[in-house]
């Protein structure tokens, strides 16, 4: 059922994960292409938002914002997910790996990649900030109009 929690929540974290490809776009690997880049970045946040952050409000503004906290480390850790399974098959295309369980264990590898890209300053705090806003704001949301 939709409700304005859910609504402000989505909206919040999709903004988030495109602030946050903005800051990473730079800091890619030269080659890297980036066609899915925004709309991954953007689409699995407002996702998260929308399904995790959107039934969490309701009890106080602390828990929210903590609530939002959480649903943005859902959305990066999913993000971070996402890329890693892509660039696995990418490689596994071109035969570089002996068999399935090397694939699969190179995916937290790659994981942990990508995670070292947003070990940056300005993507820290968007992340931090934006769970922080993001939960507040789903918290107003559900006590102005729910």
């Amino acid at each position: 059922m939709p409700t304005a929690a859910k609504l402000v929540a989505a909206v919040i974290f999709a903004l988030t994960g495109y602030i946050v490809a903005e800051a990473i776009r730079p800091t890619l690997p030269e080659g890297q292409p980036l066609k899915w880049l925004l709309p991954i970045c953007v689409g699995i946040p407002l996702l998260v938002g929308w399904r995790v952050m959107g039934r969490l409000v309701g009890k106080n503004y602390g828990v929210s914002m903590n609530s939002g906290l959480y649903g943005i480390v859902v959305a990066t850790v999913s993000v971070t997910f996402i890329f890693a399974v892509a660039q696995m098959i990418k490689l596994s295309r071109r035969l570089q790996y002996d068999g399935p369980m090397e694939a699969l264990v190179d995916v937290f590898a790659i994981m942990l990649e990508y995670g070292l890209l947003l070990v940056n300053p300005v993507v820290i705090v968007a992340l931090v900030g934006g769970g922080f806003i993001g939960g507040f704001l789903a918290e107003w949301a559900d006590r102005k109009f729910g």
